[in-house]
């Protein structure tokens, strides 16, 4: 992009990301930031599937209900508390780490890494898992005393898989662009959705989800007029814009 031709907003966040690079520790490592999380995350699931025995399809029902929960769950914190200032503990900081970093970092133009640097203004900390893994525990000790312990077990795998599926899918959504997640079906699909939201304008009322955009068909709150499967497998189709 030649110099002469960057108009107010590019000039914007090409300072914001030269400033928000020179503030960030010389310590930090972005492969080791994502290394921890996945390994915190798989050694979770490990322990968790190690505590289950004598499986009844039955109870396997809890992931399809709590991946639902998890999908409006992620969908409401990032429209009310991701975009929206709020007073609880900690709900200042997610506010400000989103719409006052991540927004101002990448725009609807502007959607790509630089380099593994850049990793730290799209994932979470490390400790945000641990703080989603401890909200879970409640619902694994109602489920388990209401059904049995594989239930509780079942609910807190999926918890978790979602926490990871929605960094990974969110990794996607900014990652250069190539011929395999052009052509991944949910992953383009996302990469599109995200584009969209990060366009300053519209950033706080359309495409909250981050992994698949279900809540955002379910409360009309995407920019697509399409049917369900039409949301789940829209990829970059255009067509359908509202």
């Amino acid at each position: 992009m030649e110099l002469q031709n960057l108009n107010s907003d590019d000039e914007k966040l090409i300072k914001f990301r030269s400033n928000y690079r020179e503030k960030i520790d010389g310590w930090y490592n972005g492969f080791l930031h994502v290394f921890i999380i996945y390994s915190i995350g798989f050694l979770l699931l490990c322990f968790y599937i190690m505590n289950i025995s004598a499986l009844k399809n039955i109870e396997l029902l809890i992931v399809f209900f709590t991946f639902l929960l998890c999908n409006i769950f992620e969908w409401a914190l990032h429209k009310y508390v991701m975009h929206r200032p709020q007073n609880f503990p900690g709900a200042r900081a997610i506010y400000s780490r989103h719409v006052q970093q991540h927004h101002q970092f990448f725009s609807k133009e502007e959607m790509r890494f630089a380099g593994p640097h850049d990793w730290r203004v799209t994932f979470f900390p490390p400790y945000a898992l641990i703080i989603f893994t401890f909200m879970s525990i409640p619902g694994v000790i109602l489920l388990t005393w209401l059904f049995n312990a594989n239930v509780g077990w079942l609910f807190i795998i999926t918890t978790t898989s979602m926490y990871l599926i929605y960094e990974t899918m969110h990794f996607c959504c900014h990652v250069g662009d190539n011929f395999i997640l052009r052509n991944l079906p949910f992953v383009n699909t996302l990469r599109r959705h995200h584009a969209a939201h990060h366009d300053q304008g519209i950033m706080t009322k359309v495409n909250m989800n981050l992994t698949f955009p279900i809540a955002d068909w379910l409360f009309k709150s995407s920019d697509l007029n399409r049917g369900l499967l039409g949301h789940l497998f829209n990829g970059y189709n255009e067509k359908y814009k509202k």
